[in-house]
Parts: C-alpha cells; sequence; structure tokens
C-alpha cells in the first residue's frame, strides 16, 4: 500500500471482499490526491471516535435485483478509519480524496463522531454511552446510515454543533441507564460541494442534564418521565428531550446570570 506522509500509519483500511473476483480492492492513495482537511475543537468532556470515510467505486461494481428481479449494477463501497491527532482540545486529520487502487476509488462520506468521555462520572449506572454524528456527503451517493435529509453547503466548510446530555432509565423489565448526547436531530448530515477544508466547533453544556424515566410497570396510570433541566416533567412524551425547550431554557439562564 502507497502510504505518505499526509496519512497517519496507524489509518485502519478495510476492503469490501468481492466473491469470485481476483482483482484487489483495497484502497492505496496516491501521494499526490487531494485532500479534505478536518478539524474540530472539542470540549474537554468529550472524545472523538476515528474519522470514518467511505469511498466508492464505478469500476468495481455489485450486482443487484429490482422488484421484477432485473439485474443492475451499483457501485461497490470500501471504508477507512483515519485517527485523529488532538492538540489543545482541537482534532483533526488529512483525508485522501482519491483512494486509488484497482478499483479507482473515490471519497463519498465522512462521519464524525463525539461522545462523553467518562460517562460514570455522570452516573456510576450507566451501561450504554451513546455519542453524536455529523455526516459529511462528498460524493453524489448517500451515506450507509441516512436520515433521510440533509443541509447543502458550498465552498469550506465551518459551523458549530451544540449538545445536550440526557440519561434514559429503562425500568421494565432489565432495569438499566443509557447516556445519549442530543442534538437537533439524532444525527445531522451536510452536502459538500467544494471543499477541501471542514472545520466544526462543538459545544457541550454539560449542566444540562434531562432525564427520561420509563414506567415501571405496565399498569393504568404509569406512564414516563421526561424531566428537563429547570425541573419540568412531561409524561408519556418522546424518549429525547425537546430541542427548541432546551435551547429556551439555556436562554433563560444565560439572561438570569449577572
Amino acid at each position: 500500500m502507497n502510504l505518505y506522509n499526509s496519512i497517519p500509519v496507524a489509518v485502519i483500511l478495510a476492503a469490501s471482499a468481492l466473491t469470485g473476483c481476483s482483482y484487489n480492492t483495497a484502497l492505496s492513495p496516491s501521494a499526490d490526491s487531494r485532500m479534505i482537511h478536518f478539524t474540530a475543537t472539542v470540549p474537554d468532556a468529550l472524545e472523538s471516535l476515528p474519522l470514518s470515510a467511505v469511498y466508492r467505486s464505478k469500476k468495481c461494481t455489485r450486482t443487484e435485483y429490482d422488484s421484477r428481479d432485473k439485474p443492475y449494477e451499483v457501485a461497490k463501497t470500501n471504508w477507512a478509519d483515519y485517527p485523529l491527532t488532538a492538540v489543545n482540545g482541537r482534532v483533526s486529520a488529512a483525508v485522501p480524496v482519491s483512494g486509488g487502487g484497482y478499483c479507482d476509488w473515490t471519497l463519498s462520506n465522512l462521519t464524525y463522531e463525539v461522545r462523553l468521555k467518562h460517562p460514570h462520572t455522570v452516573d456510576p449506572e450507566i451501561i450504554d454511552n451513546f455519542g453524536f454524528k455529523t455526516v459529511f456527503i462528498t460524493g453524489n451517493y448517500a451515506p450507509a446510515v441516512f436520515n433521510g435529509g440533509y443541509i447543502p453547503h458550498r465552498g469550506d466548510f465551518s459551523e458549530s454543533l451544540l449538545l445536550f446530555p440526557l440519561i434514559r432509565e429503562r425500568r421494565l423489565g432489565k432495569h438499566e441507564k443509557i447516556f445519549h448526547l442530543v442534538g437537533d436531530e439524532n444525527m445531522i448530515t451536510y452536502r459538500l460541494a467544494g471543499a477541501e477544508n471542514i472545520h466544526l466547533t462543538v459545544d457541550y453544556e454539560q449542566g444540562m442534564l434531562s432525564r427520561w424515566t420509563g414506567a415501571k410497570e405496565k399498569k393504568p396510570g404509569n406512564k414516563s418521565v421526561m424531566t428537563y433541566p429547570d425541573g419540568e416533567e412531561e409524561r408519556e412524551g418522546e424518549i429525547y428531550p425537546d430541542y427548541k425547550k432546551l435551547l429556551k431554557i439555556r436562554e433563560a439562564r444565560r439572561a438570569a446570570q449577572p
């Protein structure tokens, strides 16, 4: 594999298997490949996972079938995880747009995920720690995990992301507590055009914890409860807090500060 100084040696490349095919499907980016430079500013309470890249190939395809059992060809996919370099609360990675190789791989999308660094400091009974994903579409294909909509953006990218903490406590059957980072949606997807630099500023309201508590027994009148950071309770509502309501609570707290 042709690795070069702009790509970390520790990058993990996973070649998609092509059953019955003898050619090499591995990624092999060239030294002169155009790069997308990703950076993110992250608060100390959160940690970044490796930047996940998906490549697609028009040259190497797989056969699928429509509802009439008629075959058609779709682009094969390949994946690479790029470790992020962290310096003073800022993480970065350089990702080649061309994955090279026999299949002539082309970058299709990037996924950046951030999660709580130490969930047990919030509640020692937390058993799962779910982060928040931001997806950047760089090609003409939808990502594998897609929420059905995207925000278009032209040129270099620089935006902010505001996240809130949530603990979901299930009490029916197995008792468990799960931590979530909550954004405006369950994930945010951007479709980029002409971007060579991507920067995301992540803000985290650590002191604004919401709690969802499920009913303990299936009995008439028993309801789940969402408790907001200001103490307001909603019964039998959604399992995630209303993001707009969280923003209003945040604004009210800031306005009350001397």
